[in-house]
């Protein structure tokens, strides 16, 4: 008898493992990857404008809940990311909706809030290196700082 306990509570251990895998909560997931990419696309522009010298940035259009990565002079659109899954385009905390990156790599400080369901995520870029972050996923709308 104990053996069988032993391998029903194995087999319940694995069974829940694969549900959470499986499963797990797909607006939580899909805000998290949307943040992850976005994240990834702030550096990329940053990473860019140190290469080429030049200001790269990122215009976020909130109707049409897209960024487009552009590079200035010429004016040139890199890429346009449309906001999928069910995440909403929340605010923007930047001048005229868009991170600039000087050719140095820095940029203004700002905000951007994201939010999927009942999951809020906000990224920040800083000051002085102009870096991307992710600030922990809420289940409440994050107060500005």
């Amino acid at each position: 008898m104990i053996e069988l306990t032993i391998a029903a509570a194995v087999f319940l251990v694995v069974v829940g493992t694969i549900f959470i895998a499986v499963g797990g909560n797909n607006n939580y997931r899909a805000l998290h990857n949307t943040s992850v990419i976005l994240q990834a696309d702030l550096r990329y522009a940053q990473r860019r404008a140190i290469m080429e010298g030049q200001r790269v940035g990122i215009v976020f259009e909130p109707a049409r809940n897209r960024y487009q990565i552009i590079s200035l002079n010429p004016l040139n659109i890199i890429r346009t990311v449309y906001f999928r899954n069910g995440v909403q385009l929340v605010s923007i905390n930047y001048p005229n909706n868009r991170v600039m990156y000087l050719p140095r790599g820095t940029a203004i400080p700002g905000s951007i809030l994201l939010r999927n369901g009942q999951y809020w995520q906000r990224i920040t870029t800083t000051l002085g290196g102009g870096q991307a972050r992710l600030h922990p996923i809420v289940t409440e709308e994050p107060i500005w700082n």
